[in-house]
């Protein structure tokens, strides 16, 4: 028994065999039929499945050219692995988005909101307040408020404002015969 037998029947693992001037290990698959039908008599030889694992790859030996088009998918990639240095510049295009955003200045981030009250002014009255209640507060009360009315015979104007609501006056002339309407807002500040 030579030496590499030795080494190798304790370890379990088949030793290297010489077939006409080829390695072949228990890595390499022959194929049979097509070797008999080759007058040289040399056959085909394939890598057994799971031969080759990771440990057997130098780093960087892969490259983009022996990826298949089409090949990774997202399931491939673990979170956060897209950064925004991957992102193309004009890339990301508002339909791509699942939020409307509100662009403001860099690096400060803005927050819209908007809405409609019903109102309806007392018998005889020219002027009234409607309290505008926030959906979330701002910081302070240094937000943006615009207010209209769907009847240009009445006038809306913001009377007062801090973090949590806004209250709008209403005003309209003596002569209307309007008595209700509703109230549209839109305010936009920093969070």
């Amino acid at each position: 028994m030579n030496k590499a037998r030795r080494i190798t029947r304790g370890r379990g693992i088949r030793p290297c065999r010489r077939y006409s001037g080829r390695l072949r290990t228990s890595a390499f698959r022959g194929n049979t039929t097509a070797g008999a039908d080759r007058a040289d008599g040399d056959s085909d030889y394939a890598l057994a499945e799971d031969t080759i694992s990771a440990s057997h790859l130098k780093h960087r030996s892969v490259r983009s050219e022996a990826i298949e088009d089409y090949s990774v998918y997202s399931i491939h990639l673990s979170p956060e692995s897209i950064t925004s240095s991957k992102i193309a510049l004009n890339s990301v295009e508002l339909e791509h988005l699942n939020f409307n955003p509100v662009q403001g200045a860099a690096e400060r981030p803005v927050m819209q909101q908007f809405g409609q009250i019903p109102f309806i002014f007392p018998e005889g009255a020219t002027e009234m307040d409607v309290s505008v209640t926030l959906q979330a507060f701002y910081p302070n009360g240094n937000y943006v408020m615009v207010v209209s009315c769907n009847d240009p015979a009445f006038q809306a104007g913001v009377r007062a404002k801090n973090e949590l609501q806004a209250v709008v006056g209403i005003t309209r002339p003596q002569d209307s015969l309007a008595g209700e309407g509703w109230l549209s807002w839109i305010a936009i500040g920093l969070k």
